[in-house]
This record gives C-alpha cells, structure tokens and sequence, in this order.
C-alpha cells in the first residue's frame, strides 16, 4: 500500500513539475512575461504589425533560438482562425543602429487564400514552446487604406508615474474603450504613439501593464521611443535587450507602408534630436517611396508653438524647439530639407511639451507640411492645457485635425479632452472576471450611449459560464471570439454618468479585505493636511474605491475618496483637518460587486493655544487613534452614485523595478519540485524490509 502511495506522490509531482514547465512555457512569449534568454518573436509586433494579403508569404523573426521547428502555426482574430502553411526558415539579422544588431531566426508562412480581412494574433506551436504575438499581423486584400487615413494620436503616457489620484497604467485603460469605440464608430484605422511611453525606462513593471492594456485596441498599432523611454538606460543594447526593444519595438527607427500611405518612425533619444544616420535612413525609404504619402512619427517637436512657418532655415531658428536649435541645428537643417525637397511629406506627429502646438511649414512652393503636436494622454501639462489624444485624418493633399461634437478646431486645442471621460477597467488574478467601472460626466465629446468596451478573458473557464453583472439594462449588445490563447469579448454598452459593468465566470460574494496601515501626522493638528495610509485587497472580481466619511464631534463632514497608488493594494486618504474636536473617520473599501468592508479610526485635534500671560499653556493630550472593523455585504455601495470618482491632483514617481523577482521565484519554485521527484523516487528506489 506504500509503495502505491509513493507511485501516486511520485506522478503527482511530477504532473505538477510538467504542468509548471507547460503554463511558463505559454505564457513566457507575453513581452513582459518572458525571462532573459528565452524565445520569442520580436517582429511582426502588437505596436509594428506586417501588413499581407490572402496567399501572401508571412515572415516572422524569433530571437534567442538558432532553429525552430513548427509543428502548427495558426491566426486568430474575430474573423476566425485560419492556419499557415510553414515553408522553412533561415538566420537573420536585424540592424538597429550602426553601432548594434542581433541575430534572429525568420520563419516563413504562407497565408491561405480564404483568410478574411482583419487584424490576428499570430500563434505558433514549436518544439521551443509557444510563440505568439497579439494583434501583429493585418490581412488586407487591398494592401491597405488608400486615398485617405485616419488615425489616432496618443503621446506622453507615462507609465509608471502617478498623476491626479490614479497611476498612469491604471487611468489608461479608458483610451482602450475610446480607441475602440473610435475603431468601430467613427472610421479609425490606425492608433499611433509618439513617446515616453514609459515614465523610467528601466520599470519592466510599467512596460508589462502597458502592453497588457494597449493589446486590447482593436486596430493597428505604431510607436517611437521619447526621452523617458530612455530614461536610465545606457546603451541601445539595453534598450532592445531588456526594456523597450523587449516589450514594444526592438527598432529605433522603422518604416510601415500601408496602403497608399507609409509612416516611417525616428527616435529623437534623450537628447531632443535625432542622430544623422537616422535621418539618411528617413531620406532613403521617402526617396524609394514617392508614391506614398508620408507620415514621420517623432517624439520631439521641431517647431516650439503653432502657427504657420516659411522662409529657409535661418529665418526660422528662433521658432524651432531648444533641443532641435541648440544642440541639432545641423539636423533640424536637413530634416527641413528632406521635407522641403520630397512634397509626398505631408504630416509630422510629436509631442513632449504636453500641449497641442500644431504647425504648418509652408515649402517654398507653397504647398504644405503639418506638425502636428498633442498634449499628453496622462500627465503633467501647462496651465490652460489638459489630457487628451487627436484623431488625424491624412491624404495627400490635406491633413485634418478632426474635432468631435461640431467643437471648432484651433491649433493649441484640437486634442480630445478625455479629462472627464473616467472609464477603467479591472480584472481579477486569473482573469476570469473584468469589470468596468465608470462616471462619464461631463464628458462631452461625444455621445456615450454607444460605447466599445473590448477586452480578454481566461479560456480556463467555459465560454457558457461567463454571465454579465451588474446594470444589464446599459448593454446593447455582447459579441465573444475564440482568440487563441483567450476569449475576446466586445461589450455594446451605455456608459452615460455613473455605473458598471462585469463579465465573470463566477460570483463574488467576499467582501474586501481592509486595514489602515498608518496615520501622518501621529498626532493629527488643526490646520495640517493628514494622510492615511490604507491597503486593501479583494479576492473577487477586483475593488472598485475606497472612500472615507467623516464626522467630528457627531456631524457629518462629507467623504474622501482614497488615492490609487502604483501598488495596486495601497492606498492614500488624504484630507485637511479643519477644525478641533472629536473625529470619527470610516473608512470603506468597496469592491465591483458592491460588497463593503470598513474600518473605523478615531482621534481627537486639540483646539488652538491660547496663552496666558506669564503662564506656558500647555498643548492638550492627544488621544491615540483607536480601529474598529466591520464587514458588509451589499449589491450597491452606500456612496452616492454621483459622487465623482476624480481627488485632488498630486504627483509621485514611482520606484524604478528590476524585474528580476518572478524570475527568481520561479526558479526556486522549479527548483523545489525537481528535488521533491528526485527524493520520491528514491524513497521508491529503496528495498522494502
């Protein structure tokens, strides 16, 4: 009977050993998710798609393999899944700059002929594992746009930092349902994003959230670096190995032909300005293309403000940008000169100064070049400014700034103001439940009855037992797709003021958990801002706030809502202490459910000094704060459903993240394992007595 017991042990662990190796090998091609020196595709990317048609040959470059041997190969979009035949493959490589290049393996495919237009993951099943990429490869027939573009302009996201009550990562998930909507609604074709990107270019945590969150748009996707994408790495090595290059596109400069048009990208690094050799390269692809209309995306802006500029270079030194002037003026000079000699140049999109400045260079010809500059999507901007994205509209002879609701279109506002447009998404761990939560009031760009909210969902649970929550009245319709690795789910829904919406394979009926962390100040006083520091935690589908109400002395004094921070457990109360007296503060953390946890923290604040002459008064005592918890479970937080979900601004940067930790635990996981086998079967080895 022992022997039988140990045999069990013995396959269990080593079930257990196999099932580890086999879900890290599936998950290890996410950008962000695989270890150094492991394989993965690097080109087609989800911000740098192939564009093919049905019958067309498919390349795909894998890095950190020498060979690879493809069992199947298959794309999967909403338009259905369609396999490729694979037809061999070579070593390659792949030159970034003049100084690096690195040596890949391109596997060829051929599309099959019945494919249907669309955007499609590639996923490839290979003796190395499973190799994919999200939303890289466009099958149109017709190669693409033609006569004219749309496109949308976001810049200057800044994951990694926190700004306004949210981080970054977490307040961008509604671009996601503007972009989509955008797609669907209003004609988008292709999304861009002019740099920074990530707040420090070294945080894998940020580059992880941002690719996460930035696969879910539904359309073409493009980007260039800024100078905090290089913020704290050394050399392009780095950058392609391990931050930027790894989890976005392992290119500094790149050109993507799409139809009648072609967008070529240049990095403008930290220093404000490109280096010659890019701009040779930007010379040549325009110089081979001239029956493209041309697009450049660049970080850096060459001109400072708007308006509309003529005349040579000289003449216009004073208007171009500091980087550009100070220490690129023989860049700025010959940038000016390739769009003034090549007139199939009709558009430059940059950003950087957080603000709209759109230009227009006037050649000597008088036709025109248009620089368009966007304010950033989540961060910092000049009074009189806001966050916000562009939707640009490009053919050859006009480019358009399209502003939404009849709003009238001027160079320094023709952005998108999505200030008000509060619309996030939260998944739970497995992913097994997203939720949108969301309070659209105020927004007025345009109509929010109809809105797309697109998102991924474990295919580990049943496709039939995934059921909406929460104010079904709002839907309009579902659409679900069998994506490869997911479910892809498209959510029609009315998102007008404030609500929300879940999809899950199960109930949440677990409160939240909750505990005040501290108190700063200790000692709370009159006329001083007080932070407490709270964490919370949910075991369901995700919290959706947590908030403070306030009495002093038995009366009511309103409600705090807590400040998100870039640890998705932790949160900050901060409120000014107005007045002397007793205070009862209860703190509340609600989760998407509607389900309630609180806690309660008592203080007292001793009322101003008073001094008597020739007497030293002393300061009253000060009460220790004191805690009470209690658990509530509810189908609707007790706060106002028009309490608006916005807090005071603030800005924090957070630490930067090496990225190494998960890696390490899973050795040691592997690790632990292969020692408990060898042990088992040993003990199994052993003579019986």
């Amino acid at each position: 009977m022992g022997g039988v017991i140990l045999s069990r042990l013995t396959v269990a662990s080593i079930v257990l050993l196999l099932a580890i190796l086999t879900s890290y090998s599936v998950i290890a091609y996410i950008p962000g998710v695989a270890t150094l020196g492991e394989p993965y595709i690097v080109l087609p990317s989800y911000l740098l798609p192939a564009v093919v048609k049905p019958g067309d040959v498919l390349e795909v470059s894998v890095r950190g393999v020498s060979s690879v041997d493809v069992r199947d190969a298959y794309l999967y979009g909403v338009n259905g899944r369609y396999k490729l035949a694979f037809e061999g493959f070579k070593g390659d490589t792949i030159r970034v700059d003049p100084a690096y290049s690195f040596e890949v393996v391109k596997l060829s495919f051929r599309a099959p002929l019945d494919v249907r237009n669309g955007l499609y993951t590639i996923v490839i099943e290979s003796d190395k594992g499973l190799l994919w990429m999200p939303n890289s490869v466009i099958v149109d027939s017709g190669g693409g746009p033609r006569s004219f573009i749309r496109v949308a302009q976001l810049t200057d996201i800044h994951f990694g930092a926190e700004q306004g009550g949210y981080p970054n990562n977490f307040k961008h998930t509604r671009y996601v349902a503007l972009l989509n909507t955008l797609v669907e609604r209003f004609g988008v074709n292709l999304v861009v994003y002019t740099g920074d990107l990530i707040d420090v270019g070294t945080d894998i945590r940020s580059y992880r959230d941002f690719f996460r969150i930035v696969s879910q748009v539904q359309a073409p996707q493009l980007a260039v670096t800024g100078n905090h994408d290089w913020a704290q790495v050394d050399s392009t090595r780095l950058l392609v190995e391990r931050f930027y290059g790894r989890y976005v596109v392992p290119l500094r400069v790149w050109s993507f032909a799409y139809g009648d048009f072609l967008f070529i990208g240049i990095d403008t690094r930290m220093e404000g300005y490109p280096e010659m050799w890019q701009l040779d390269y930007l010379e040549d692809v325009i110089a081979r293309n001239t029956d493209k209309t041309v697009v450049i995306l660049m970080h850096h802006p060459l001109f400072t403000n708007a308006g509309e500029y003529r005349g040579k270079p000289e003449d216009l030194r004073r208007s171009i940008y500091s980087s550009w002037r100070d220490a690129g003026w023989e860049q700025a000079v010959r940038l000016l000169g390739i769009v003034e000699r090549y007139k199939n140049v009709v558009a430059i999109l940059a950003g950087h100064v957080h603000r709209d400045a759109d230009a227009i260079y006037v050649r000597s010809d008088g036709s025109k070049v248009y620089f368009i500059t966007t304010t950033t999507a989540n961060h910092g901007y000049p009074e009189g400014y806001y966050w916000g994205m562009k939707v640009v509209e490009i053919s050859r002879g006009e480019v358009k700034v399209l502003t939404p609701m009849a709003r009238e279109y001027t160079p320094t506002s023709g952005s998108m103001n999505t200030e008000r447009f509060l619309v996030f998404e939260v998944a739970d761990p497995s992913n097994t439940a997203v939720s949108w939560f969301f309070n659209t009031t105020g927004f007025k760009e345009f109509n929010v009855g109809n809105v797309t909210l697109v998102f991924y969902l474990n295919k580990t649970s049943p496709l039939e037992s995934y059921k909406i929550y929460g104010e079904q009245g709002r839907i309009h319709g579902v659409k679900s797709y069998d994506v490869g690795l997911y479910y892809l789910f498209k959510v029609y829904a009315n998102i007008t003021g404030y609500g929300r919406i879940t999809v899950a394979s199960y109930d949440d009926v677990e409160p939240p958990r909750l505990r005040i962390m501290s108190m700063s100040p200790r000692e709370p006083a009159l006329n001083r801002t007080l932070v407490i520091n709270v964490e919370a935690t949910d075991i369901g589908w995700g919290l959706e706030r947590v908030v403070a109400i306030v009495m002093v002395n038995g009366a009511p004094r309103g409600f705090v809502e807590a400040q998100r921070t870039m640890d998705p457990t932790q949160f900050r109360i901060i409120m000014r202490v107005a007045e002397p007296g007793s205070y009862d503060v209860l703190v509340r953390a609600i989760d998407l459910r509607g389900n309630i946890r609180e806690e309660r923290l008592t203080f007292q604040v001793a009322p101003p000094l008073t001094e008597t002459p020739g007497v030293g008064t002393p300061t009253p005592t000060q009460t220790q704060p004191t805690v009470e918890t209690k658990t509530e479970a509810a189908e609707k937080p007790t706060t106002p459903p028009e309490t608006p979900l916005t807090t005071p601004m603030i800005e924090t940067k957070a630490p930067e993240e090496a990225g190494w930790a998960s890696a390490w635990m899973l050795v040691a996981v592997l690790a632990l394992v292969l020692v408990v086998v060898v042990v088992l079967l040993l003990i199994r080895r052993r003579p019986a007595p």
